[in-house]
This record gives structure tokens, C-alpha cells and sequence, in this order.
């Protein structure tokens, strides 16, 4: 009996050290986290900037600077929700804050949703990805014309904005209005408000985002099942990864509409709530934590074969290293080992932004009540890339270089950048930036390279300028790069 109850008393103090073992590690994972966080949300700054010179930012600030009421951020790192925070207003008359449960308007970031349920149903053998969608649909079909002669519409045109199909989107309708059915949408017949969808390029050809491709979509997930959209989102991707706050239903539902944070534009007037007819490409109604489960479960999907939304073979399928023509569902980007992905979201008074980093197993959801958040988004992605090395991402900080005895006449003329005058001038040893009605001082930062820090773009010259400049190439605050045409 003394044997046993020694035997007892270490197995309950060998059993509470591994509690406290256990204890000591989730706290030290609890203050790592709030470290990175307040480190991300401390240290905002523009994708090109002066050494020493920067102002970094608040997102408060950028917020109040932008006219955004509120914003919830999120942050997931290898299947768990690592830190977020909340800030500002869900609704302004009433003084009602945005917390973990406030709903948003995710527009476009339900097309990745979608995508990903309608290949579950091809790992279901019930869709195929590269068959003639006319197979399946029922009482509607793609028109065909000179552009399906020898290429056909298919499911992995439609979800990669590859069908050749237009790019519009049109009006919304109020509660009170008569909605269409999918076919009178697609055929333009009333009550619908938008034009029938129309091919404008042969299948496969080239990349054109398009949303009444997400709605032939819809249409093919619905006749394949028999099944509302909505309910099939419902069984395929929202209860396989707990996401008990998201809906594509429409009208929304009341227990979301009654969280729901209401939609401003950038001078701060409210939008009424409408209803969307695009519900695959647009209609989602979220929150940042139940997008964050998604993005999370797909990681994990493709990194341990979870099989929770779709197989590691599909994922493999989705996270490619191919061509923009072979996108499914997410914008990708591959950068040395990893590749990152990416949406975007916007609608009448919300703005939403998804990113992902497949190797590190992490990503960032940020969801807003507001119009204006180009310059938002983009400063806390740098702030993440440069917290946790997400390389591609890092903000790029300059020093001034000295070019004095250099002729700056030959940086001079006027340029056309996809409609924008630009004009570059020499002002008393001084190169100038005009766009439009705005000017900016810039400041050379290598040899045929300049700076204009108060918008952050980059503009760098051919290195040979003893023949006439005729091109000029232009880095945006998000590195996005254009080649600009010289004018004169």
C-alpha cells in the first residue's frame, strides 16, 4: 500500500510539473505574440523610403488620416490564430465599436471561398475542372460564337478569370426591390439591372477578372447538387472550419445583420444596406476570425494533408508556381522558396484584404467599414513582411547618393503613365515630380535611380543616357512596376 501511494504522489508531481511546463510555454507563446503584434502595429511605414527620414505611422492615424471608421486585424500562424486587435467604430450613430464578432461585407474575398468548394466537388467527382461547363449547366448555357470555336469555358477558366467572359459588376438592389433569378442576371432579362454576360476573348487566352464568371460558377455548383449556393458553401467549407459567423445568403441573415457594421464612403456617409445578386463573387458576409479559420485550414490542408476543405494533391493545385493563367482562386506570388497569396475585397463602403505566406504557415485577414484603405493595407503588410522575414515584403530603405556635376537635364520630359500626365523637371539643380495637380522633390538614391519620398515611388532611368530616354520604369507603394512611355 506505501509503494502505491508513492508510486501515486510522482505520478501527480511528475503530472503538475508537465501542467506548469505546459503553462510556462503558453505564456511565453502569449508574450511572443503580443511582442510581434505591437511590433507590426507600431512600426507602419511606406514600401520605399529615406533612411532617417521616415515618419512611421499608427494605424489609428491612417485611419483618421483616410476617413476609416473601424478595422479588425488578424493574424494566424500555423493553424492557430496567433494575435488581433479591433479599433474604432462599427457603426458611428450609435457609437458601437468594432469587436471579434462584428460582421463585414467581404465582397471578393468570397471568390477564393467559392473556388475552393467548387474543387472539393471536383475531388467529389461531381465537377471536372477542365470540361465544357455547358455539359452541366441546365437552363442556361455560355453562348457560343467565334470565341468557343476551338476553346471551350471551363471550371478552371471560370474561378482563374480565364473565361474570356467581361468584367462587370453592376448595380445592387434595395430589400424592397424584386431580385432576379440567376438566369434572367446572366441573360440581362428584368428585373435584373445588369447586361447579360457577354465572351469578349477566347477561353484560356488571357487573364480578364471577371465576376460574372464567379456567377456561371454559381450556377454550375447549384445544378450539379441540386443544393442552394449558399447551403452548399454552408457544407463544403463553412462547418469544416467552424466558421459559425459567415454567410453568402442574401438577404444575410438577421443574427449577422444584427452585428453587422455598417458601410461608409470616404467622406464618412453611411450606405444603406443592399442586397447582391453576385453572391459567389460578392456577397459574403464575415469576420476576419472566420476567414482567418479558412486561410489557416487551407494551409494546413496543403502543409499536413488535413483534408479538411481539400486534399494536399488539390492544394498542390492552388499554391502553383505557374503563369497567371493558372491561378485558382487567389492572386499568387512566388518568391524564392515560398509562395504567397493574396485577395482583395471591396463593396459600397467595406474593404477587405487576405494574405498568406504557404511556407510559414501564416497569414493576415484585415477587414474595414471604410472606402479609402489602399495606403492602410499596404503599410501593415510591410510591417508583417518585415516582422516575420516574409522577404518579397519588406518595406526598401534608401540613402541619398550625391550626383552634383551630373547633368539632371537628361531625367527631364513628359511622360504618360496609363492616362496620368507625368512631368520631370530641373529646377535649380533639382529634379521635380509632377502627376496631375501634385508635386513632389526627388531625391537620387543611385546613380540613375530617385526617390519621391512623400508618395513613395521609385523611378529609375536606362543606364545608358547618351541616347534619347525613351522608357522609364516606375515602383508604386505596393512595388508594382510600370514601364512608362516618354511623350517628348
Amino acid at each position: 500500500m506505501k509503494k502505491i501511494l508513492i508510486i501515486l504522489l510522482a505520478i501527480s508531481i511528475i503530472s503538475c510539473e508537465k501542467l506548469e511546463i505546459s503553462k510556462l510555454q503558453k505564456t511565453a507563446q502569449q508574450d511572443s505574440s503580443i511582442a510581434h503584434m505591437n511590433s507590426v502595429l507600431n512600426n507602419l511605414k511606406p514600401f520605399h523610403y529615406l533612411k532617417g527620414k521616415v515618419q512611421k505611422q499608427t494605424i489609428e492615424g491612417l485611419m483618421k488620416k483616410y476617413n476609416v471608421p473601424g478595422l479588425r486585424i488578424v493574424f494566424t500562424e500555423k493553424g492557430k490564430i496567433s494575435w488581433s486587435k479591433s479599433y474604432g467604430y462599427a457603426n458611428l450613430k450609435d457609437s458601437i465599436r468594432v469587436d471579434k464578432n462584428t460582421t463585414f461585407q467581404g465582397a471578393s474575398l468570397g471568390k477564393p471561398v467559392t473556388s475552393m468548394a467548387a474543387l472539393n466537388l471536383v475531388e467529389k467527382g461531381v465537377l471536372k475542372l477542365d470540361e465544357d461547363v455547358n455539359n452541366k449547366l441546365k437552363g442556361w448555357k455560355v453562348p457560343t460564337n467565334e470565341f468557343t470555336k476551338k476553346e471551350k469555358v471551363t471550371l478552371r477558366r471560370l474561378i482563374g478569370h480565364t473565361s474570356g467572359f467581361n468584367r462587370y459588376y453592376g448595380a445592387n438592389y434595395m430589400p424592397n426591390e424584386k431580385l432576379p433569378t440567376i438566369i434572367q442576371t446572366l441573360s440581362g432579362e428584368k428585373p435584373s439591372k445588369h447586361p447579360a454576360v457577354k465572351l469578349i476573348a477566347v477561353p484560356g487566352e488571357k487573364y480578364t477578372y471577371s465576376n460574372p464568371g464567379y456567377l456561371i460558377t454559381e450556377k454550375l455548383m447549384e445544378d450539379v447538387t441540386q443544393k442552394k449556393f449558399e447551403n452548399i458553401i454552408d457544407e463544403l467549407v463553412f462547418k469544416p472550419t467552424d466558421m459559425k459567423n459567415s454567410s453568402f445568403q442574401q438577404p444575410a441573415p438577421k443574427h449577422l445583420m444584427d452585428v453587422s457594421a455598417v458601410g461608409y464612403s470616404e467622406n464618412l456617409q453611411p450606405y444603406y444596406y443592399n442586397i447582391i445578386s453576385f453572391k459567389a463573387a460578392g456577397a459574403i458576409l464575415t469576420t476576419p476570425n472566420d476567414l482567418a479559420k479558412f486561410t489557416s485550414t487551407l494551409i494546413e490542408d496543403h502543409k499536413n494533408g488535413t483534408n479538411m476543405i481539400l486534399s494536399k494533391e488539390m492544394t498542390s493545385k492552388v499554391f502553383n508556381r505557374g503563369s497567371r493563367l493558372e491561378k485558382l482562386g487567389f492572386t499568387l506570388f512566388n518568391w524564392k522558396d515560398d509562395i504567397a497569396f493574396r485577395h482583395t475585397g471591396h463593396n459600397y463602403g467595406f474593404t477587405s484584404f487576405m494574405f498568406g505566406s504557404v511556407n510559414n504557415e501564416q497569414s493576415l485577414i484585415i477587414m474595414t467599414n471604410g472606402s479609402n484603405t489602399h495606403e492602410l493595407f499596404s503599410q501593415i503588410l510591410y510591417a508583417v513582411a518585415t516582422e516575420y522575414n516574409w522577404d518579397y515584403f519588406k518595406s526598401n530603405e534608401y540613402e541619398p547618393v550625391d550626383i552634383s556635376g551630373k547633368d539632371l537635364n537628361v531625367f527631364t520630359g513628359h511622360f504618360d503613365w496609363y492616362g496620368k500626365k507625368i512631368i520631370i523637371t530641373n529646377e535649380l539643380d533639382n529634379l521635380f515630380l509632377q502627376i496631375d495637380n501634385s508635386r513632389f522633390k526627388l531625391v537620387p538614391v543611385g546613380t540613375n535611380t530617385f526617390l519621391a519620398p512623400e508618395n513613395s515611388l521609385l523611378i529609375t532611368f536606362p543606364e545608358n543616357l547618351e541616347n534619347e530616354i525613351k522608357t522609364i520604369h516606375i515602383w508604386d507603394r505596393n512595388n508594382d512596376n510600370y514601364t512608362i512611355n516618354k511623350m517628348y
